[in-house]
């Protein structure tokens, strides 16, 4: 075994750069390691992750003086993320979220950020439109009603939400957006309208905004009525309409994933048993 003198002199033998090679491809190695296992944690405490959740735990390789690395959780008043200047001596390997995001803009760590620091979730996208037309109410949020469609992960189908703000108009007007319907459309889908030749029942949509006996504040399908019925609700606990979204408290949640606790054990392991071997490696290719 060798003693401390002579693993010096080793690596005295060794330019400076070949030791940062090593110690980056340790890092790199010890990342994607930590970033693995957070995918697999993810697996232990949530149930049906999505691959759009975990698809967003990336890893950064290790970069030098000059790059710089984004802040986690951390942005400036405009909602932009903020970034760090490597220190000019240190090689960084980051386990992160992909900061792009999905076509709407909305990135995993926001999705997830309440569920990593604990604390109230955040709205939705959705939820945000449907209070903003005074539809949902203050401090509520919204799960999948038994009407709900829902995807193989349990989340509800987005084209089904889709359809449900653009009933209540609640997308933003914007220059050409015709998201919205109009209530020409709305007669037509309560009257029924065939779709590939086949004829459709007619449905509409209502809001219950309090409890109303044993239905639930939420949105509502009531299928082969038309306008004429009006408000009345007697009917519905017999099965006359479906309850698509209902409202409940926005809520709270506690530290479920240890993102960062996960990541950093797991890598810090790995770096302790990866550098010692690229290092050797360097050093018996030199014969030293």
């Amino acid at each position: 075994m060798l003693g401390v003198s002579a693993i010096q002199a080793r690596l005295r033998g060794l330019a400076e750069k070949k030791i940062k090679a090593a110690a980056a491809s340790a890092l790199n190695v010890s990342a994607y390691a930590g970033s693995e296992e957070v995918k697999r944690e993810m697996d232990r405490v949530f149930d049906r992750v999505t691959p759009w959740v975990k698809g967003g735990v990336r890893y950064v390789k290790a970069g030098v003086a000059g790059s710089s690395i984004r802040v986690p959780g951390a942005t400036d008043q405009f909602g932009a993320d903020l970034y760090r200047q490597l220190d000019s001596d240190k090689l960084t390997a980051v386990i992160d979220f992909d900061k792009w995001g999905n076509k709407t803009n909305v990135t995993v760590e926001k999705v997830l950020l309440a569920e990593i620091m604990g604390g109230q979730r955040k709205y939705k996208r959705h939820e945000l439109a449907l209070q903003r037309v005074g539809v949902l109410p203050a401090g509520m949020a919204i799960v999948p009603g038994p009407g709900a469609k829902r995807d193989q992960y349990g989340n509800m189908k987005s084209a089904q939400i889709v359809q449900i703000v653009s009933w209540f108009q609640g997308f933003e007007a914007t220059a050409g957006a015709r998201q919205n319907m109009t209530d020409k459309t709305k007669m037509q889908i309560m009257k029924g309208r065939k779709v590939k030749g086949v004829k459709q029942r007619g449905f509409e949509l209502f809001v219950i905004d309090k409890q109303l006996g044993k239905l639930h504040p939420g949105i509502y399908m009531r299928k082969d009525y038309d306008r004429s019925a009006g408000a009345r609700v007697a009917h519905l606990s017999h099965g006359g309409a479906t309850a698509l979204m209902y409202f409940v408290q926005l809520p709270k949640y506690r530290k479920r994933l240890d993102f960062y606790g996960v990541a950093e054990k797991v890598a810090v392991a790995e770096f302790n048993r990866a550098f010692p071997l690229y290092l050797n490696n360097m050093l018996t290719e030199r014969g030293l």
